[in-house]
């Protein structure tokens, strides 16, 4: 039986998504860790994404398969007594024998948080980015607004010899104020490696008036991640649902 679960983490503690044979303390080795000892099996997990250091996660979707048939609340109970602190299942249900929480996902929406004031926030520190400088609202929406549809995001993905696909689908690319928090958010189809990082460090940037608009267009178009910001830092980042249908 295939088992679909929906998690969230704070990825502070966490060496990231992928297990690593038990060497780091990873997202992926906890929740096998605790589906075995709850289902008394072994388990393997598929996650939607594979998150980095530091990220954090609210919809997180993975699947898992067991031998024998689950009572789904009484498990979830026991899943999340079992789980630190710091991850929890949100839901839990049965799945089709085929599904495959990365492959069949039709959309994801990640949001970036910075926290925008002079002085830093101790209780923000684990949660978002500390960016001290004042930054223009509006050209901050305009420099998001450019990764709207279909391009190559080669100048946004993480730098390495590795030949990776970086043509991909934005829906959804925008900043949201509240106070000082700044809230970025993208929703696409799928993402090159660090896309999303990447594309917040040069949004900052031009928000910041270390480069306009017109030059986050030619960045893009030049599909050279030489030629663009630094990324924005881990702790920022949230993947926040998936979709798919």
């Amino acid at each position: 039986m295939r088992y679909r679960a929906t998690v969230a983490y704070d990825g502070t503690d966490f060496l990231g998504w992928q297990s690593q044979a038990g060497k780091a303390r990873t997202v992926q080795e906890t929740l096998v860790d605790a589906i075995s000892t709850v289902a008394r099996e072994p388990v393997r997990i598929f996650g939607a994404g594979r998150t980095d250091t530091g990220v954090h996660a609210n919809g997180q979707v993975i699947a898992f398969d067991l031998e024998n048939s689950l009572d789904l609340s009484t498990v979830l109970r026991s899943l999340n007594g079992v789980l630190p602190d710091d991850i929890a299942i949100r839901e839990l249900s049965e799945a089709a024998p085929d599904f495959d929480p990365r492959r069949h996902a039709k959309q994801r929406a990640y949001k970036y948080r910075i926290w925008n004031a002079p002085v830093r926030s101790p209780t923000e520190r684990h949660t978002s980015w500390h960016v001290p400088w004042a930054l223009d609202a509006e050209v901050l929406q305009k420099a998001a607004a450019v990764f709207v549809g279909q391009h190559d995001f080669a100048s946004f993905q993480g730098a390495d010899k590795i030949d990776r696909p970086s043509i991909r689908r934005v829906d959804r690319s925008e900043v949201v104020s509240d106070g000082p928090i700044l809230t970025y958010w993208i929703e696409a189809n799928a993402y090159a490696r660090h896309m999303v990082r990447n594309i917040v460090g040069q949004v900052v940037e031009a928000g910041q008036g270390r480069c306009t608009v017109a030059d986050v267009e030619k960045i893009l178009e030049a599909r050279d991640r030489g030629k663009a910001a630094p990324p924005a830092p881990p702790q920022g980042l949230y993947l926040e649902w998936v979709r798919y249908e």
